[in-house]
């Protein structure tokens, strides 16, 4: 037997422990799908990553902080404290605090635009001003120099020109900002007395204004100059209807005095003609006569009846000549036209006299009101001079203490700016070529990957269920391997120990 298998027989001590290449060669080739799996799957990750990664531009600027009154703090009563002076750690802290502040990087995002800075942000419109308010602090980084009063700072953003102008605003919101954060201080003797003042000066003019609405006085010299007009107007209104009155009553009297000697009627129609009596007389007149003719035909003169019927007729001749020779048979009257027009003229004179003494009794009931207007607000000018006069002595006690202050607070800010103790020593500059993390996401894959699968060989060498070299075998059954045989039976060749349960010869 050993004969027969002495070409193919590797001889090994159990004493034998040093590694060879083929014993890292062979897991790693036996175990190679897997780590090739675990290599290519960060790969692609990396690969990935590198591909959706953005290119970023950092712009960077440099601010230098000197020594300023605002870092000085003079006790109130220079005998019982000196000045004090904060040192440099603490000037440079605080100068960092204020550019941390958010509510600066708040007025930078209000200043640029939320959708400038971000316009890949999505939301409503508060959700993007807040968000870009975190990124915009996330992005901007503030350190000191060492051993120096310098601080840098640097804006990263995926546009270069935006994050230029965005550092450069907020390097002016920064030093606007810190000026009015110094500036703030507390409420001083002044401005206290100025606020008491402006309190007052409202007041009074409150009562000024309440004043005149409760009395309706709106200008009260243009408001007796009005009245006083209207009073002399109505006056001289008056004086005109009174004498229009008197000479309407002249004429309306001139009127009575004529019609009293007017008839009402006059006679219109008359139509004349022989009387009833006439006509009797005439009729019986001429039968006298007749007779007187036929009884003298008959008889003397001197004869009774003759004599008779003759004194008849000088009897009716005579009554005759009593009765009228005409009479009126039809008369009609009529109204006095005449008459009737100076009537109607006396009715017209009559009513336009008694509107006039109206309109004179609301223009007499005109001026009593104004009159009284007038008097009202001769009383009521003295108040309201008082109040008028404690409003101008406080409006000008207002104007002095407020110029005073202005002076003052223009003088304190002049003196700031003239000593401000900030200098920009490099303004915000950013290179042409940006930084983009595809080759360091690509390297990471790889290395991860590399890592990766040397962990899972590790891992299967430690947890395999196989013998894949001699020296798995040793390992694992504490045995020595004496010869290894190659399996051919699949073409490749396969180390192969001993079966576990078979003892060694």
């Amino acid at each position: 037997m050993t004969g027969k298998f002495q070409p193919r027989l590797i001889a090994r001590s159990a004493s034998y422990h040093k590694w060879s290449p083929r014993d890292l060669l062979t897991p790693l080739f036996y175990y190679r799908k897997a780590m090739v799996l675990a290599f290519v799957l960060p790969c692609l990750l990396g690969g990935l990553a590198g591909m959706v990664a953005h290119t970023i531009y950092t712009a960077q600027a440099r601010l230098l902080v000197l020594y300023g009154n605002e870092y000085v703090f003079r006790p109130a009563d220079q005998q019982n404290g000196n000045t004090i002076v904060l040192d440099r750690d603490q000037i440079m802290q605080g100068e960092l605090e204020i550019l941390k502040s958010p509510a600066l990087a708040e007025e930078v995002v209000e200043d640029v635009g939320a959708t400038v800075l971000y316009p890949r942000m999505h939301g409503t419109l508060a959700q993007m001003r807040q968000n870009a308010i975190t990124a915009f602090g996330r992005d901007l980084r503030v350190s000191v120099v060492p051993q120096s009063n310098v601080i840098e700072l640097s804006l990263r953003n995926g546009d270069r020109d935006v994050a230029l102008h965005a550092l450069d605003v907020f390097v002016r919101q920064y030093i606007a900002y810190r000026a009015d954060v110094f500036n703030r201080q507390m409420k001083t003797a002044p401005d206290v007395k100025r606020q008491e003042m402006s309190a007052r000066l409202s007041d009074a003019e409150k009562k000024v204004v309440d004043f005149d609405l409760a009395h309706g006085i709106s200008d009260i010299g243009q408001q007796f100059s009005v009245l006083l007009r209207r009073i002399s107007d109505l006056g001289d209104e008056k004086t005109g209807i009174e004498s229009e009155i008197r000479n309407l009553d002249a004429q309306v009297s001139t009127l009575d005095e004529t019609l009293a000697t007017l008839p009402k009627e006059v006679e219109i129609y008359a139509e004349t003609g022989i009387g009833i009596r006439a006509r009797s007389l005439t009729d019986r007149l001429a039968q006298l006569q007749i007779q007187e003719a036929d009884v003298k035909g008959r008889y003397q003169d001197d004869f009774p009846l003759v004599q008779n019927i003759t004194g008849q007729i000088a009897a009716m001749q005579q009554d005759l000549r009593k009765v009228p020779a005409r009479e009126e048979d039809t008369r009609r009257t009529g109204i006095n036209s005449v008459y009737n027009e100076l009537f109607q003229q006396k009715v017209l004179l009559t009513s336009r006299a008694t509107g006039l003494r109206a309109k004179q009794r609301v223009i007499v009931d005109d001026q009593t009101h104004l009159q009284d207007r007038v008097q009202e607000l001769i009383s009521l000018s003295g108040d309201r001079r008082k109040l008028q006069a404690e409003r101008d002595i406080l409006s000008a006690s207002y104007r002095t203490i407020a110029q005073n202050a202005e002076e003052t607070r223009l003088a304190s800010v002049a003196s700031r700016e003239a000593s401000a103790n900030i200098r920009v020593v490099q303004p915000a500059e950013a290179a042409l070529q940006g930084t983009s993390l595809r080759l360091p996401l690509t390297v990471a894959g790889v290395l991860l990957g590399a890592m990766l699968a040397a962990a899972v060989l590790a891992l299967r060498i430690a947890t395999q269920a196989v013998f894949v070299t001699v020296r798995d075998v040793e390992r694992t059954l504490g045995l020595p391997v004496l010869a290894a045989v190659a399996d051919r039976g699949h073409g490749r060749v396969r180390s192969k120990g001993p079966s576990p349960d078979r003892r060694p010869a």
